[in-house]
C-alpha cells in the first residue's frame, strides 16, 4: 500500500461527502486529489508491505493491541458513539461486533443489560471482563 494511494482514497470520500451540498469544499478536495495524484511528490510513493491474512487471524493479532492508548480510529469515533450512548435511557442493549468491549462495557457502566457478539474469539476474549457474564458456545 502507497501513501498516495490511501490519500487518493481518503480525498474520494471527502469529495462525496460535499459533492452535492457544498462546492467550495468539492472543489478543495478535487484540487487536493489532484495535488496527490499529479504532483510527483516522493512522500506519496512511501509504502508499506502489508501482509494478507484470513479474518479471524487478523483479528487475533488485532485484539492484541486494539484497546491501546494511540489507536487513531478510538480517538475520532469514541466521543461522538459514546455521546449517543449517554442519551438512551438504560435498558436491554446488543453490541454486535462489539469487538473488544469498549462500547459494551461503557452501556453496562450505564446501567443497561449488555450483550456482545463478534465473530473473533480472540476479541470476546477481551470484552469478557465479567467471566460470570460470559457465555461460550
Amino acid at each position: 500500500m502507497r501513501l498516495g494511494e490511501f490519500l487518493l482514497g481518503v480525498e474520494g470520500i471527502a469529495l462525496m461527502r460535499h459533492l452535492f451540498d457544498d462546492d467550495a469544499q468539492a472543489a478543495a478536495r478535487l484540487a487536493e486529489i489532484r495535488r496527490i495524484a499529479c504532483g510527483g511528490e516522493a512522500v506519496y510513493q512511501l509504502g508499506a508491505d502489508v501482509s494478507i491474512v484470513d479474518v479471524a487471524s487478523g483479528y487475533a493479532r488485532w485484539s492484541q493491541t486494539y484497546d491501546n492508548p494511540g489507536n487513531p480510529l478510538i480517538h475520532l469515533e469514541q466521543p461522538v458513539v459514546w455521546s449517543i450512548l449517554d442519551a438512551v435511557a438504560p435498558g436491554a442493549a446488543l453490541d454486535a461486533a462489539c469487538g473488544a468491549g469498549r462500547h459494551a462495557r461503557r452501556l453496562a457502566e450505564l446501567g443497561h443489560h449488555v450483550i456482545g457478539v463478534d465473530a473473533s474469539p480472540a476479541m470476546l476474549e477481551k470484552a469478557c471482563w465479567v467471566p460470570e457474564l460470559c457465555r461460550w458456545p
